[in-house]
């Protein structure tokens, strides 16, 4: 029992031996060093020199005065230009009154234009029925029906007032079968006057024929009746 415990403590006593050993060495050369090595000064740096900052106070300067000096000796204030008397208008006039209007003479009545005369040929029936019969006589080759008759009315001019004796024109064309007029119309019955049968040849020849177209020739008794426009109706 002896020998086992004294075995123990020196396997447990020897390590700790040599781990003290080394620790004081350790801080033995630590302490060494420690007073044997110089500390190095630290480089020195140089400063720059320092900069003398001086004051310098303005001079006074003189004060302006807010009027500038007099010139020489001024002239004495001047009088006041005299004042020129405004000329006043006269009072207007009084407006003398308008003179009395003159009554304007009447105008005179132009005279109303002359009428037309009358001429009685081919104004009678039985002259407009012999027309008739030359008339168809001459187009007897070219037509294969008897003629027809048609009615136009129209209002007399007013402008040749009174027309006395007036009686119905009738004039004679002829239409083709494509309704149209074939040659001049004929004159079968005059109304008395020049100018109703020149205004009822302007209305047959401007008159649309097309109802009247056939597969032959068609002769027409184109009649125009007046209509009296110089007498107010009752």
């Amino acid at each position: 029992m002896g020998k086992w415990s004294l075995s123990l403590r020196r396997g447990l006593t020897a390590p700790l031996l040599w781990c003290l050993l080394t620790s004081c060495l350790a801080h033995a050369s630590l302490l060494y060093l420690l007073r044997h090595l110089e500390v190095l000064p630290e480089p020195v740096v140089p400063l720059p020199p320092p900069i003398e900052v001086t004051f310098v106070e303005p001079s006074p300067q003189p004060r302006r005065s807010a009027l500038p000096p007099p010139v020489g000796n001024l002239p004495p204030s001047l009088p006041p230009p005299p004042t020129t008397p405004v000329a006043q208008a006269p009072p207007p006039r009084p407006t003398p009154p308008p003179p009395p209007a003159t009554p304007l003479p009447s105008p005179a009545d132009s005279p109303a234009p002359p009428s037309e005369t009358f001429d009685p040929s081919n104004t009678s029936t039985d002259e407009g029925l012999s027309n008739l019969s030359r008339w168809i006589a001459r187009l007897q080759p070219e037509l294969s029906r008897p003629p027809q008759s048609l009615r136009l009315t129209a209002k007399l001019p007013t402008s040749g007032c009174p027309w006395d004796k007036v009686g119905p024109t009738v004039w004679g064309v002829l239409v083709n079968p494509q309704g149209e007029l074939v040659g001049k119309p004929e004159l079968l019955r005059s109304s008395g006057y020049a100018t109703l049968n020149q205004k009822a040849h302007q209305l047959v020849t401007s008159y649309d024929f097309q109802s009247y177209a056939a597969d032959s020739p068609q002769a027409l008794m184109v009649e125009v009746a007046w209509e009296d426009t110089c007498r107010p109706e009752n």
